[in-house]
């Protein structure tokens, strides 16, 4: 990829999180959604921007849970799950145990959406 089109890539990715921030803010979950589609697909055109996109997978599911849409926030959560848990046994991280945190929100989140929501 050409140095100009990685700057570009760059910047939408960074407009793409300013419109995810100010759609959290704004309690909008539809564009919540529709940002963090953007920044997942914009992971799988350009891998060089090293996206965290178990993050947005996250994201994307709080935001199918707010709007309802039980399933989809399901699958989101496992795909979040299984990318956290992959980048964990990929990177190099500087403590072992660096991740666990999110990964026990990620899995609280699963439980209550199989118990709760999907019963």
């Amino acid at each position: 990829m050409a140095a100009g089109d990685n700057k570009k890539k760059v910047a939408e990715l960074a407009a793409l999180r300013e419109k995810l921030n100010k759609a959290e803010r704004r309690k909008d979950y539809a564009e919540v959604a529709e940002a963090c589609l953007a920044i997942i697909a914009l992971d799988a055109q350009v891998k060089s921007l090293n996206i965290m996109a178990f993050l947005y997978h996250k994201d994307l599911g709080i935001a199918y849970l707010k709007l309802l849409e039980f399933e989809k926030a399901l699958a989101s959560f496992r795909t979040a799950r299984e990318g956290l848990i992959h980048y964990r046994a990929t990177a190099k991280l500087k403590f072992p145990d660096d991740w666990l945190n999110e990964l026990k929100v990620i899995d609280r989140l699963i439980h209550k959406t199989e118990t709760v929501h999907l019963r």
